[in-house]
């Protein structure tokens, strides 16, 4: 019997939003550079976000709920635009003031956890799309 996807997912949400707090209280604590600690803080926000979907989805609370799926997909969306607007503010900052990507309290880093935001928002979207699909093709066969 193999392990269901959705338990690896559990995981993968949970390491992530470790990672997220982790990166937010270490660039504010040790780096202080405050816009690499909110963009981390920011994907360990959405990976607790990914987290809940899934716990949601086993616990079978979906179902009754798919409007909550749908705004969670809004978020997941908004979010994702919102790391892009970040991820390419960074990176041309970075840029035109010669940072070194080998500081710690560059904006290179910013850049990184941008994306790893832009990660968790994509994956955010696409668990409550699909959960939202599957919750709807069933309820459309149980209106028989």
């Amino acid at each position: 019997m193999g392990v269901n996807k959705t338990y690896i997912s559990v995981g993968y949400a949970s390491v992530g939003m470790f990672m997220g707090f982790s990166a937010f209280l270490v660039w504010n604590i040790a780096f202080n550079q405050p816009w690499t600690a909110a963009m981390g803080g920011l994907s360990g926000v959405l990976a607790l976000w990914a987290l809940i979907t899934h716990i949601m989805y086993l616990q079978d609370y979906w179902r009754t709920w798919l409007k909550g799926l749908k705004f969670f997909f809004f978020i997941g969306v908004f979010f994702s635009l919102l790391a892009v607007v970040a991820f390419i503010s960074f990176l041309s900052t970075a840029i035109r003031n010669q940072e070194s990507p080998t500081n710690p309290q560059s904006l290179y880093l910013s850049c990184v956890w941008s994306f790893m935001t832009l990660k968790w928002s994509v994956l955010l979207a696409l668990y409550a799309h699909r959960y939202r699909k599957e919750f709807a093709d069933i309820s459309i066969l149980s209106d028989f």
